[in-house]
């Protein structure tokens, strides 16, 4: 097995592979010392990652607001390049940052909107809600990481 990493730096290509992604990993802490991570949809705006966490969620209230939390997106191809002796791609974009609440009214219908543009186009903007147990957070961006590995 041979591989070769590549670290993206070009930020709108970077940006441009979070944008086509719909799902995600996000890793948080909570208040006991340990770990959450969760498979989630997200929007991407301002060089920040939001999503909305269900409140029901027994481990909601334990949630560390104001921690460092990550986001990771992953995409996987196989190719058959073989002058270049390639059989697999995989890239990975991770952003850390801070965990924090959204309380900001225009912000979270802006997201809200965002939402439905990515995930419910047919919808119409007036029909298209959330539930209410669903709080959007946000993980503010301190950096953005994203590698390239292709091998065979």
């Amino acid at each position: 097995m041979k591989k070769k990493t590549t670290q993206i730096r070009d930020i709108k290509e970077i940006e441009r592979l979070i944008q086509e992604s719909v799902t995600g990993v996000l890793c948080i802490h909570l208040d006991n010392e340990k770990l959450m991570q969760l498979a989630c949809n997200f929007v991407y705006l301002d060089k920040n990652i939001y999503t909305f966490l269900d409140n029901t969620d027994e481990n909601f209230e334990r949630i560390k607001y104001g921690s460092a939390g990550s986001f990771t997106v992953f995409k996987s191809e196989k190719v058959n390049i073989i002058a270049k002796n390639i059989t697999y791609r995989l890239s990975n974009i991770t952003v850390n940052g801070e965990i924090m609440e959204v309380d900001d009214v225009k912000l979270i219908d802006q997201v809200i909107e965002l939402y439905r543009q990515k995930y419910s186009r047919t919808e119409k903007t007036e029909a298209y809600k959330i539930s209410e147990n669903l709080k959007p957070i946000i993980l503010d961006s301190k950096e953005i990481k994203s590698v390239i590995e292709e091998g065979i």
